[in-house]
Order: structure tokens, then sequence, then C-alpha cells
């Protein structure tokens, strides 16, 4: 007899009994998804269809039995249904097959979502239930799910998965179950909340031993008699424990007392920890440090990239039946994927936001207003900063330092030639008052016309330099005084760069009047002593006559 309400009966459906494992519902499940998808391939049109919504209804029961709460729900709503007095349950104990399972009767269609008809989509695309025929096998997760099948393959003692919050580290956790053939007893632990006796009780439940015992020798007992069972049989024990971060010390200590069950030659249970990154803080703990040495295998999986997250999106939609429907243009992608920073169960939250936003604006297409409008809506996230952000963020800084330090060098490392110790000549107003300009400045450097000479012209200047030579001048305490423009231009060539500052120093103290007699001669060692001996600074730069006019200093 078939209870005429709304909601199923999810045991009838799977064709297991009220106190099935979690074992036993995964067997069920697996066997009832077989048989839909060999029956699918011959089947015409309107059967297609039919067979959707039972695969659809079985995967609804599969989540509800799995999860502890809703299953306690689903019980609550059992015993309310089912009468005392009927001998006959309702509940059918017996496996299910494709002839004998009928889909029980509804008076009403289970309601779509408001935006799926819009859209032409055959289901909600971005649920966050786990559902694994939505995942998308990314080279990251194809990494992860190689691991984890490798470690199985290779019979190692502990493997460990880290990920974020919402990477998919239980979508690969399922998919992998579905993937193993026959010849696996699994003990899935998605409930870390628990202590050893809780740990040891509801390993053995999992895998249909008895676990009433309070015990926890009798427990090991218990496990390790079956280990070795199923190791005859070729069979082998995985015990997968989900948001493995939060499990107590005690708890992952008594975990690897499980893994010293083996034999002479091989492990007989194999430990598969699934958590969040502080799961290694946790397992960088000094009392934990032999459990760290015994994981020979770990893998993190890291959030999608841009380009993985519109592949993403793009595969939730075609699972769907949403291909060609919805138009996701690239900088909508791309705010999605700042906003979810790659982190799949967040693209999932803004992807259906945005389709509902674009559901109330009657359009198909998703651009990055929609976009912005749906992460608005939600509330809360913040952009991942972009390398334009960046720079903006520590460039601007940089570049005020660098302005900064520029403006110290330019006005604080020149010499300050403006100063004036008290009590001395102020030889700044001296030069503002009678300024040095030459009547003819080109007679002094030839700085446009430089002569040349021929063999023999220059053998008749180097006779006429005899008379004058640097050597005879700098003896004397006077500026030399040339009046041919020719000997002025032969003699400054001939003269060295100190033995040319020692000219010029000469030329302008006689031109301020400064009297060098009396012992005070410039030389080359009293050039090194100018400031101690006039009160001036010497000071060396590049340039022409304009720039040392507008100086206006000591030349």
């Amino acid at each position: 007899m078939i209870i005429e309400v709304q909601q199923r009966n999810y045991y009838q459906i799977l064709g297991i009994s009220p106190d099935a494992s979690q074992n036993h519902i995964d067997q069920a499940y697996k066997r009832l998804v077989r048989r839909f998808d060999s029956a699918n391939s011959d089947a015409s049109e309107k059967t297609r269809a039919t067979l959707k919504k039972k695969i659809a209804i079985l995967q609804e029961a599969y989540d509800t039995l799995s999860n502890v709460e809703k299953r306690d729900e689903h019980d609550q709503w059992i015993d309310e249904q089912v009468k005392p007095a009927p001998k006959k349950s309702t509940i059918n104990s017996h496996p299910a097959t494709l002839r004998n399972w009928e889909m029980p009767v509804d008076s009403k269609e289970k309601p779509a979502n408001i935006y799926q008809d819009f859209f032409g989509l055959s289901e909600k695309p971005f649920d966050l239930t786990p559902d694994p025929k939505y995942l998308y096998l990314s080279p990251k997760h194809k990494e992860v799910l190689a691991h984890l099948v490798y470690g199985i393959q290779e019979n190692n003692g502990f493997l460990k998965i880290v990920g974020e919050v919402g990477t998919g580290k239980t979508m690969i956790c399922r998919t992998f179950l579905r993937e193993l053939h026959t010849g696996f007893s699994i003990a899935y632990i998605f409930n870390p909340g628990i202590d050893e006796l809780e740990l040891l009780q509801t390993i053995n439940s999992e895998l249909g031993l008895p676990s009433e015992s309070s015990s926890k020798k009798k427990l090991m007992d218990i496990l390790n008699r079956f280990l070795l069972e199923e190791r005859k049989k070729g069979h082998r024990v995985v015990v997968i424990i989900d948001e493995a971060q939060d499990l107590l010390p005690s708890v992952l200590e008594q975990l690897r007392l499980l893994s010293n069950l083996e034999t002479e030659t091989e492990k007989l249970i194999q430990i598969v920890l699934i958590g969040q990154p502080e799961l290694d803080k946790v397992l960088a703990e000094e009392g934990l440090r032999q459990l760290k040495q015994r994981i020979t295998i770990q893998w993190e999986l890291l959030p999608l990239n841009l380009e993985e997250t519109r592949g993403y999106i793009q595969h939730r939609l075609n699972v769907a039946l949403g291909k060609g429907k919805v138009e996701l243009t690239r900088s909508g992608t791309e705010l999605v994927y700042r906003y979810a920073k790659g982190i799949p169960r967040m693209i999932n939250v803004i992807s259906d936001r945005a389709l509902l936003i674009a559901y109330t604006q009657n359009t198909k297409t998703i651009n990055c207003n929609i976009v912005r409008h749906a992460v608005k809506d939600i509330g809360g996230l913040k952009p991942a900063v972009s390398w334009v952000d960046l720079f903006w963020k520590i460039g601007t800084p940089i570049a005020a330092l660098i302005g900064l330090i520029f403006f110290i060098i330019h006005d604080f490392a020149l010499p300050d030639l403006k100063s004036n110790p008290k009590g001395k000549q102020n030889i700044p107003k001296i030069i503002q008052e009678n300024p040095v300009m030459p009547e003819n400045p080109g007679q002094l450097v030839q700085q446009e016309f430089v002569p040349e000479f021929s063999s023999l012209e220059k053998l008749d200047a180097m006779e006429k330099m005899e008379a004058v030579t640097p050597a005879d001048n700098l003896a004397g305490s006077d500026a030399l005084v040339l009046t041919q423009s020719e000997k002025l231009v032969t003699y400054l060539s001939s003269l060295s760069l100190e033995e040319s500052k020692v000219e010029a120093a000469k030329w302008i103290l006689e031109s301020w009047g400064f009297d060098q007699s009396g012992g005070e001669r410039v030389d080359k060692l009293a050039l090194e002593n100018l400031e101690a001996e006039f009160e001036l600074s010497p000071y060396e730069l590049n340039g022409n006559f304009k720039r040392l006019t507008n100086l206006n200093y000591p030349s």
C-alpha cells in the first residue's frame, strides 16, 4: 500500500530497510543508477523523460538518507504517517528494480525553479547540493581524483586531501565513491564531532558490523576479524572522513592506532582525511607527529582560475540542458570570478542570483551589470585584488617616496653657495652688484669654432708657446693676460684639468679685486683650501656660458 502524500518514502525508493547503514544506501543507489543508465540508452523519447524524473527522485532519496539531520526528519515523518494497525509495512525491504519500482502517486509535480522555464532549463543548474553529475573535472580536480585513485590502488595507509571551503571536496569524495568498483567496503564519516569510542562505533556501523558495544577493545577485535576476512576475499576497506580538521587530537590518535591493523606485508585498512587547510595546522602539533609521518599521499584542492571558472559555469549550464540558451558575457564571467575568487560554491551562489535577476529583467544575457546587481543583493562579498588594483595600491606610495627622495637630494645634497658666515665678506652680494659679464665672451672660450691647424701651423704655434708655458705662469701669483685670441685658445688647450682650475680661480679673484700678494698664491694646493682662504665653495658642473650667467656665481 502506498501512502498518498506529497512526500515520498525514500527507503521504499531505494529498496532498503529503515535501519540500513550508509554502505547499504550507497550500494542500493549505485545499483539503481546503473540500471537506469542501461535502460536509458535504448529507451524512446517519452520513456527517457520518465526515467529522468525517476533519476531525480532517486538522487533526492540518496541525498536525504545520506544526511543525518534530513534522515532523522524523514524517519519522524514516516512514524507519523505509518499506522500501527496494518500488518503489511509500507516500506519495501526487498531490492528495487525498474519493473517493481513505480513512482509514488503524487497529486502535484515538484514546482520548477522560478527562472527554469524562462531559460528552458531542465533543472536548477547552480544548486548547492553536491550532485556528482555536475562534477567539473578541471585540471586541479583531476589531479586530486588521480591521487585518490592512486593511493587506494597502492594500498597506502593514510591519504590527505585539503582545500578551502566550497572548493568541491565533498563532490570529489562522492564521485570517487561512485567510481569505485565492487570489492571495496567503504565507511564514510561526515560528522567529525565524535570521540574515540563513537569513532569505532561509527566505522563498524558503516561496515555493517556490530557497533553497540561500549568497549573499544571489543570493537577493535570485531573490526580486525572483519578486515582479515575481507583481505582473504581480495576486498579492501576504506575509511573516509570528511571535515577532518574538526576531529579531536585524541580521535586522530585513535585513527593512527587503527592503521596498525595490518599483516606482515600490507595494510588492512586505508584512511582518507578530507578537510580544510586548518587540518595541516592540527597535524603539525607535536603530539600528532607520528600520524603526520604516516600520510604518504597528500594534495591540496586549489580554487579555479578565470578560464576554469568560465568552463565550470558552462559545464553546469550544459548539464541542465541550457547550452545556447543562456549567454554569459566575458566581462560578466570575469566579475563572477573576481567576487567568487574561484571557489565553486560561491560561483554557484552568484550565478544563481544572476539568473534570477536576468529573469526579472526579461533578458537571457548575463553581463557585468547583472552580475554586479547579484553581488549587491547577496551582500558581504569583496572582489579579489587584481594586478591593476595592486599597482595603484603599491605603486602610488612608491612613486611618492621616489619623488620625496628626489626633492631631498635636489634641495639638500647640492652645496649652499649662498651661505654667508658672520664677519666675512658677502660674496653673493658682491657678485650681484658687480656681475662678471665679459664684453666679448667668444674670445675667452671658443665653443662653436675650434681652429684646426696644419702640421706647419701646429709647429709654429708650439714655437710661440715656448715663451708662455703653464709652468712659468703657475710660478707667479698673477692671472695670465693674453690679448691675442689665437694664443689664448692655444694656451688653454694645452692645460690639464687641474691647471685650468687654477687659472680660472686666478682670473675670478683678480676680477673681484682680491689681493693675491703677500704670500697668498693660488696654486693646486691652495685651490683645495679655497673655501677656507677666500670664503668660496667650488662646485663642478657641465654647462655653457648661458648657464653660468643664469647662476651668476664665480666660474
